[in-house]
């Protein structure tokens, strides 16, 4: 199967990229500063900026880093902090395939360390695929020329692979398994039914979860025909809150707006999709809006971390108060109320509390 190349206006983040890790009750939490350093770490990796969150993890103290956290600092410095590029492709046996993601890699690694370079880091990386396809890629002057011969080569060998751009750089997803099912999925705005690709037995989740040693990943994208999930960023399971709302209300209402609204800018989309996420959440709220609060940035050609702050100073002008000092239901009406003005203004009518199902 062949998958439309991704690009940054159809991408989830998961659950799991956030925060510090949740301490058993046996276990001491990381402390106050190693907490907001990991914030600031994520913040700053959704930019692209691998030095700027290598800095963050080390103004705080080591010490202050209790277990999967102090592991995730010590992981974090020794491959940002490197000399050289450092490769995570130990559990790939197919040559070729090692060889396309330490390409990858290479870029990526490049290019989070000189962010005023990604251009020459990229077509680097074009010079290198072009070599590793040979004679097919001869005549592919450029990456989106490259790219469906190596999702072809790369399936040939058994591995599924999304590539195209995740703002602000260059994707490889890599996976083995994969299953397809319909789903039934409420909105703000009514309900759809998407199909919804599971995907799994991954090895590259892609450059922001490289960039963050595993610790999260993308958690799917969505294009105009189908959903697709990244089954391993939902630890709980498919029937956990947070893949209902994290990936199947942000996902879906990507997909919604791709069909209702062509041509939102990659920010846009990520605004409306996480006002959902808002609007329907409870047990994962706090999380979502943590990430929001502490992963934001004036840059648009980072959608995720430009729309977090752009949906974090409208709930707080709609509410009147910081939005993570209300109460949940609080939250969840002034999401609903934001996303549904939104719908009216592109639609050129008057928003509804109760819109009719479609």
């Amino acid at each position: 199967m062949r998958f439309p190349r991704l690009n940054s206006l159809a991408l989830g983040l998961a659950l799991a990229a956030t925060g510090a890790h949740a301490a058993t009750p046996t276990e001491p939490a990381s402390s106050t500063e190693a907490t907001k350093a990991i914030a600031e770490s994520t913040s700053a990796i959704l930019r692209g900026d691998s030095s700027a969150a290598v800095k963050a993890l080390a103004a705080a103290p080591a010490d202050g880093f209790v277990g999967k956290d102090a592991d995730y600092r010590a992981c974090m410095v020794k491959r940002l902090d490197a000399a050289a590029p450092v490769h995570a492709t130990a559990d790939i046996t197919d040559p070729f395939a090692r060889g396309v993601l330490e390409d990858y890699q290479d870029y990526w690694w490049r290019a989070m360390a000189v962010p005023a370079q990604r251009a020459m880091f990229e077509a680097m990386l074009l010079q290198s695929l072009r070599k590793r396809l040979g004679v097919s890629a001869e005549a592919a002057k450029d990456m989106d020329a490259v790219e469906p011969l190596l999702q072809q080569r790369l399936l040939d060998r058994g591995y599924h692979a999304q590539l195209g751009r995740t703002m602000p750089l260059r994707e490889l997803m890599m996976w083995r398994k994969q299953e397809t099912k319909p789903w039934r999925v409420e909105l703000p705005d009514g309900p759809y039914t998407v199909k919804v690709e599971l995907l799994d037995d991954f090895v590259s989740r892609g450059w922001t979860s490289y960039g963050r040693c595993e610790r999260g990943s993308a958690g799917g994208w969505a294009t105009a025909e189908a959903l697709y999930a990244v089954v391993p960023s939902y630890t709980e399971g498919l029937d956990s809150e947070a893949f209902r709302v994290v990936f199947l209300g942000h996902e879906t209402q990507h997909f919604a707006d791709q069909n209702a609204f062509p041509g939102l800018a990659p920010w846009e989309l990520e605004y409306r999709a996480k006002l959902v996420e808002l609007a329907q959440a409870r047990e994962v709220s706090a999380k979502r809006l943590g990430y929001m609060v502490t992963a934001q940035s004036d840059d648009i050609e980072s959608p995720h971390t430009y729309a977090n702050k752009r949906v974090v100073a409208d709930l707080t002008a709609r509410l009147g108060a910081a939005p993570d000092t209300v109460a949940v239901e609080r939250l969840q009406q002034a999401a609903r109320e934001l996303l549904l003005e939104d719908t009216a203004r592109r639609k050129g009518t008057t928003a509804h509390a109760d819109p009719v199902a479609r």
